[in-house]
């Protein structure tokens, strides 16, 4: 490391974290909620600003800490593959927890998309997928991530930071859902070393319910209208968890997949994507999304005999 430059230290990055928070919770819905759904995005850069400041008065390495490369073509696809099974783990814990907490789950849902709704897409591309795709990388994954000595202690450096991340979105419905992405994402950069990999990721996953959203505004239109007071039943919930668990029993294999991937160009690294004489992780990915695929079937069928018998 060249002299001028230091690692980061843990309370650096926690000084770092705080100053995130500072913004997060007490900026932007004091002094930024006059500007709507756009104090959002002023949110999202004054972070990054009060973070890129700390790292220059703590000397911190740009190249350590936002380690930007060209991207591969079979990296960026091994990064499709981790996103789509992150997204499926994730959709199947949302609709998990909307059996207990329906109403919680869809207020939440709710008003985010009214508020997409009332500004033009372009605005709203930038504001939840490309500024988080860049700020909260910067933030969560190149800084505090690497203030955590994740060379030394990977595992938990990875959830902690994963946890990290949940707790800043304020959902707790959301929390443990926001924790997998999280976890993956750190993963990503730990494994990769590239971060325009995790932009990547953090990018598709925020653009794809914006696309939906708008794609698909005159439904959720006329559903906004429709009143189901009188139709309210945990058998709907439970019957789409089921089925995402159900899809959900592909997630083991594209996550493994993705990540061998992203090593495509790793020298040293294995050369096949199933390591002869290690019949375990076949196995093993066999057994868990096995068992994903007969617990989602299972609740399913419970949840469809529930509602024919209502």
């Amino acid at each position: 490391m060249d002299k001028n430059y230091k690692q980061l230290k843990v309370w650096q990055g926690l000084a770092v974290l705080a100053s995130a928070a500072v913004v997060i919770f007490i900026v932007s819905p004091g002094l930024l909620s006059p500007f709507g759904i756009y104090g959002s995005l002023l949110a999202e850069w004054l972070m990054l600003a009060a973070a890129l400041g700390l790292v220059l008065a703590f000397r911190g390495n740009p190249r350590e800490l936002f380690p930007f490369r060209k991207p591969a073509g079979v990296g960026i696809f091994g990064t499709v593959l981790m996103w789509v099974g992150a997204f499926l783990v994730e959709m199947t814990l949302v609709l998990l927890v909307s059996i207990f907490f329906p109403e919680e789950i869809q207020g939440v849902n709710a008003g985010l998309s009214s508020e997409m709704l009332n500004i033009p897409f372009l605005a709203a591309l930038l504001i939840i997928a490309v500024t988080p795709a860049i700020c909260e990388e910067i933030v969560f994954r190149g800084i505090f991530l690497k203030s955590l000595k994740p060379q030394k202690y990977k595992w938990a450096a990875i959830l902690i930071s994963g946890a990290i991340f949940g707790a800043f979105h304020g959902d707790v419905f959301r929390f443990i859902p926001t924790v997998v992405g999280g976890v993956v994402l750190a993963w990503i950069l730990l494994e990769s070393g590239n971060m325009f990999y995790n932009c990547f990721f953090h990018f598709i996953n925020n653009m794809l319910p914006i696309i939906l959203l708008f794609g698909m505004k005159d439904v959720y239109a006329q559903l906004g209208a429709w009143n189901v007071a009188g139709y309210q039943s945990k058998s709907l919930p439970m019957m789409s968890a089921g089925l995402y668990m159900m899809m959900c029993a592909a997630a083991p294999a594209c996550l493994y997949i993705g990540n061998y991937l992203l090593h495509s160009r790793t020298p040293g690294y294995r050369d096949k994507l199933f390591p002869k004489g290690r019949p375990g992780t076949v196995i093993g990915l066999i057994a868990i999304s096995a068992a994903l695929f007969l617990c989602g079937a299972g609740l399913m069928l419970y949840g469809f005999i529930s509602l024919q018998i209502k």
